[in-house]
């Protein structure tokens, strides 16, 4: 599906909204720009991916992958917000970012954004290995060239995202075995299952803003809303089955299993609770729940397949 004309004009770059630069100045609007809090979690992601494979975690190795893929992840934020500038200025919660508020010039988050990704994949390609490399330029490029485009164009552009947003853990086992094994395949899996109620949680709580910067997000679409809250429990219920099926492909234990049952119920059942009220706060529980449900469960798979 798509959407229609933003119910707001655009913002231009030779009038952009005036805000007072906050304290730290230009260096803390560059920092601003890589998003390092949101990133954590990719980096979070590479790191069980890595101890996954049963690589050290004290090794120099280690440390430089965790480095590229931040590096990486940093880098498709920044370019992100240089493509998305002028839509950013028409939504309340995006307009103070220090590229559509006029704080840092669009030159220059170019030039971050590119030494970031040079410096990223170097990296990974010094410091691990080509396999590792040349997934994190993946996850880089397909952000970048096919879902951040695609976010104006049609509501299935979360099926697309879902895939930089997977490749994470798949660059820690790359990094460590130089090639894709069952467990790279399973992480890559639950990942790509657990952006999508992610997302639409994300998405229903800027929905008002996702239709004034012309973004096709499926809460704003004609029939969205139903179908958001639909998407949502059936969505939790593959990251619960998706889950799961470590046990049956012989990548994890009974300790794994109660870790991946017990997060994934309370996922579900936040989803259940989102599609019955429909409401912000029903929303907000959802995406806390993906936000817990990630790291004890990632945490859960690469301390059991370590111990293996």
């Amino acid at each position: 599906m798509t959407i229609g004309a933003p119910a707001a004009p655009p913002a231009t770059a030779a009038s952009p909204p005036s805000v007072a630069r906050p304290e730290g100045g230009r260096v803390t609007d560059l920092v601003a720009l890589t998003k390092p809090r949101l990133n954590a979690l990719a980096v979070f992601a590479v790191g069980a991916g890595w101890w996954a494979a049963g690589g050290r975690l004290d090794s120099a190795e280690f440390v430089l992958t965790l480095a590229g893929s931040g590096m990486v992840a940093a880098a498709s934020s920044v370019l992100n917000q240089w493509i998305e500038r002028r839509r950013d200025a028409r939504m309340d919660r995006t307009s103070s970012r220090p590229l559509p508020s006029g704080r840092v010039d669009p030159r220059d988050a170019l030039l971050l954004g590119v030494a970031l990704a040079a410096a990223g994949i170097a990296t990974l390609l010094l410091g691990a290995n080509v396999a590792a490399a040349g997934a994190g330029a993946a996850c880089l490029l397909s952000y970048l060239l096919l879902y951040t485009p695609l976010k104006t164009r049609t509501s299935l552009n979360t099926l697309v995202g879902a895939v930089p947003g997977a490749l994470p853990p798949v660059i820690g086992v790359l990094a460590v075995m130089g090639r894709m094994t069952p467990a790279a395949w399973f992480l890559f899996a639950l990942l790509a299952a657990w952006q999508l109620p992610h997302f639409l949680a994300i998405a229903w709580l800027h929905r008002e803003d996702y239709r004034r910067g012309g973004f096709a997000m499926l809460p704003v679409v004609e029939g969205g809303e139903g179908s958001t809250a639909r998407q949502a429990v059936v969505q939790s219920l593959l990251v619960l089955v998706v889950s799961l099926a470590a046990l049956p492909l012989g990548l994890a234990g009974k300790t794994y299993f109660w870790v991946a049952l017990g997060a994934g119920v309370l996922f579900v059942a936040a989803a259940v609770s989102f599609a019955v009220s429909r409401t912000d706060a029903a929303a907000r529980r959802l995406l806390r729940a993906s936000i817990v449900h990630l790291p004890a469960v990632l945490v859960a798979f690469a301390a059991d397949a370590a111990a293996r």
